[in-house]
């Protein structure tokens, strides 16, 4: 049985703030369901991005190899294994997809043309069944992932170019779908070509900075070989962490530059409700903590040999992660601008809560991924 390499004693922590949370969201269900449902989905898309994100971290570095993913591997794997549950944090939401979709249940008389003309794709059923094919796709992928990048496995078993290659498709068709359906429909009037690709980016900032986090909090990185002489293994994640920070970061500039330059009424719309009722403050917030600030950091290379240097740059990038899911999620689905109310503490605590306390676990018992995989496990 391998040796736990992370501390077990927080997962009851995080279990009683979970439990806490979920009886505070269920007494928000009858007081403000709405509010409720809102800060809901927004807390279960950030944490479902972190699984998806780390798939794709995995199926990157089995294409091309490298220190720094044998490095992250462990938590990079540790983070696929709470698919499950992330993905059973979106159930709540289903029960009312009235309450958080203008599409879900509005008289198709009243709604504008432009969003009469997507009835056909968006109605309840279909997308009921996009999410459960979209969720069967990625478990079955999950399941492959964690076979196939297993230390203890056959070398015949892992995997090769091929099969990352063709997870790199059906991962991409599936993030494709459930961007269009979760968060470009709660306002069916936006359309963007460009947005899956926005969120597939942003799901792998996210997961590669909380990999990061974790590595450089139970490792000294920073002291160990990197691929390069003269280079520290903690180089090579930071400038990993860097190079998907900036295709997140040119890829939103990509997004504003072409809606701003159409000049289309109902495009402009999307960045206008972000830009004001104080949710224009939290978009500054998210440039300081996911691009400036850590932009300084990845170029000064004491920064990335230093320990504190290190877990300061990982936090950073993944509060300016969890800021850039609110923005981009939360503020349709607010109308009275950006306060923090109590529905949305009381989600982050009860699916956040629940999500971390698997995490923990995971972390602290590597040998849960063989059973979440089926297999058996020898002492």
């Amino acid at each position: 049985m391998r040796r736990p390499v992370w501390p077990d004693g927080y997962v009851a922590p995080a279990a009683a703030v979970a439990a806490t949370g979920l009886v505070l969201c269920c007494a928000g269900l009858f007081v403000a369901p709405r509010a409720t449902l809102a800060g809901w989905l927004t807390i279960a898309l950030f944490l479902l991005g972190m699984p998806l994100g780390a798939m794709t971290v995995l199926m990157v570095h089995g294409l091309t190899g490298g220190r720094w993913g044998d490095a992250l591997r462990p938590p990079l794997r540790a983070i696929v294994a709470t698919l499950p549950v992330a993905l059973l944090l979106l159930l709540p939401v289903l029960a009312r997809l009235d309450l958080v979709f203008p599409w879900a249940a509005a008289d198709p008389a009243m709604l504008p043309e432009v969003v009469r003309q997507k009835l056909a794709y968006f109605n309840v059923p279909f997308f009921i069944i996009r999410l459960f094919a979209c969720a069967l796709a990625w478990l079955a992928l999950g399941w492959l992932i964690l076979a196939w990048t297993d230390p203890d496995t056959e070398v015949s078993e892992r995997g090769t170019s091929r099969g990352f290659a063709v997870g790199f498709i059906i991962h991409g068709i599936a993030v494709t779908v459930f961007a269009i359906d979760w968060m470009l429909s709660i306002e069916p009037d936006f359309y963007s070509t460009i947005y899956a690709m926005l969120e597939t980016a942003a799901e792998v900032v996210g997961a590669c900075a909380l990999a990061l986090t974790v590595l450089a909090a139970g490792r000294a990185i920073e002291t160990m070989p990197g691929g390069e002489e003269d280079t520290a293994l903690s180089e090579d994640v930071a400038n990993m962490l860097f190079g998907f920070m900036l295709m997140w970061a040119y890829l939103a500039f990509m997004q504003w530059i072409i809606v701003w330059g159409g000049d289309l009424p109902e495009e402009i719309h999307w960045y206008i409700v972000r830009g004001r009722n104080g949710w224009q403050y939290l978009l500054w917030l998210l440039i300081a903590l996911q691009f400036v600030a850590p932009f300084v950091g990845f170029l000064n290379r004491s920064v990335k040999r230093g320990h504190r240097g290190l877990l300061a740059l990982g936090a950073l990038v993944l509060a300016g992660h969890f800021i850039d899911v609110v923005w981009r999620v939360r503020p349709p689905l607010s109308a009275a601008g950006a306060p923090i109310s109590w529905p949305d503490l009381a989600a982050m605590a009860g699916a956040g809560g629940a999500s971390c306390a698997c995490f923990i676990h995971v972390l602290a018992r590597p040998d849960c991924i063989s059973f979440w995989r089926g297999r058996q496990v020898h002492g």
